[in-house]
């Protein structure tokens, strides 16, 4: 645990933060332990609803309307007519690389460039996530028997897809000098030099560029995976101060102060003009209008999905086994 000092002393709300490294690990304390707020990305919504997790929340109370529009999300945060997560922070996964490196045409780069020849030997993948880039490349090269998007609504086309998707992946697994699983082992996959190019988080590339170094972000041709992450408020706590910290989260300060702590971008309405303009530039070039029009919204992932999932990823990264 830490406590988030800085955001307390603006909210006059006192709170304690436990990181973890992903969604999976998320969702596997939340069952375990005690919590009052979690933050699951809106795909697993229903995961964490279908376990009991998670109560509903007030729309008034924790200041909903503050959020703009295009990120409400009422076909996953609405769940039999009730909201069960409050967005807090949006971001997306795309091409990261270094400048000096890599060279391809910034106006038309695709996942699929990811997988260049070129750069074997000096890509940075996440096992899970490398499906998503190489389906939806494979997707747009007509190689998929069904659309990628049908993977998270049918089982037997999902391990359809992704037999396809395994296959092109093994076949290319000598490309990846490092699988992360975090964002601090995606940071330092590309810090160390080992990685010139990857399918990783906007923030990555973001921390990277603090620390001084040359990587850029690029939102790809099929459009960048976007995720948006939530609040959720645990079934067993009590809603009055979870849900006056959320209203202080929606509010346009309070949104860009929590996103700032996190490095990703707040869907709060006018946040944008408390971020520090460094951010905001990176923001803007991360994302140009454009980019902003194509986002791809990550689907659901049902319970099923991400049991299959796993054993796609297993079979990739032990395929480079010796």
């Amino acid at each position: 645990m830490r406590d988030c000092a800085g955001l307390e002393a603006d909210s006059g709300i006192r709170v304690l933060f436990r990181g973890v490294r992903n969604q999976d690990e998320m969702f596997e304390e939340a069952s375990t332990g005690a919590f009052d707020i979690a933050c699951p990305t809106t795909d697993r919504l229903a995961s964490w609803y279908g376990a009991g997790l998670i109560r509903h929340v007030n729309d008034q109370r924790v200041g909903f309307d503050g959020i703009e529009t295009t990120f409400h999300a009422d076909a996953q945060t609405l769940i039999e007519g009730r909201r069960y997560g409050s967005p807090n922070l949006w971001g997306g996964a795309g091409i990261g690389y270094d400048p000096t490196v890599v060279s391809f045409d910034a106006d038309r780069a695709s996942l699929m460039d990811l997988f260049d020849p070129a750069y074997a030997g000096r890509l940075a993948m996440r096992e899970d996530t490398a499906m998503v880039a190489a389906g939806r490349a494979l997707e747009a090269s007509n190689a998929l028997p069904f659309p990628f998007d049908d993977s998270y609504r049918s089982e037997a086309r999902m391990r359809a897809n992704y037999d396809v998707v395994v296959r092109f992946l093994i076949g290319r697994r000598r490309h990846v000098a490092r699988f992360w699983f975090s964002e601090d082992e995606a940071i330092e996959a590309f810090a160390s030099r080992a990685c010139a190019i990857g399918y990783n988080w906007d923030t990555t590339i973001g921390a990277l560029r603090k620390r001084g170094l040359p990587y850029m972000f690029m939102a790809p041709a099929e459009g960048a995976n976007c995720y948006l992450q939530n609040f959720v408020v645990a079934a067993a706590a009590p809603p009055g101060t979870a849900e006056d910290w959320i209203a202080w989260v929606n509010t346009p300060r309070g949104g860009a102060l929590y996103a700032s702590a996190y490095g990703a971008f707040s869907p709060v309405r006018g946040a944008r003009a408390y971020m520090a303009s460094e951010d905001r530039a990176f923001l803007e070039a991360a994302y140009p209008p454009e980019a902003l029009r194509d986002l791809w919204w990550q689907p659901t992932q049902p319970l099923w999905f991400v049991r299959n999932r796993e054993i796609y990823a297993r079979q990739y990264v032990a395929s480079g086994a010796d």
